[in-house]
C-alpha cells in the first residue's frame, strides 16, 4: 500500500477536547488526525473508576496504522 492511500495531502489540524474533574483530580485530552487518512489514535478518561470516587483511569492508544473500532 502507497502514501497516496495512508496519508493526505495536508494534514487535519481539527481538534477535538474532552474535559473533567472530580475531588481527586482535574484533566485535559485533546486529539488530532494530522497527516493520516483516519484517526488511529484514542484515549480514555473515566473518572470515579467502578464506582470508586477514589480511582480515575486514564488510558493512550498509539494506532499505529491498525483500524479503530
Amino acid at each position: 500500500m502507497g502514501p497516496e492511500y495512508v496519508y493526505l495531502t495536508e494534514p487535519n489540524k481539527k481538534k477535538e477536547s474532552q474535559q473533567g474533574k472530580n475531588n481527586l483530580c482535574e484533566f485535559v485530552a485533546t486529539a488530532m488526525q494530522g497527516w493520516r487518512k483516519n484517526m488511529e489514535d484514542a484515549h480514555c478518561a473515566i473518572l470515579n473508576f467502578g464506582g470508586d470516587p477514589n480511582a480515575a483511569f486514564f488510558a493512550v492508544f498509539d494506532g499505529h496504522g491498525g483500524i479503530l473500532l
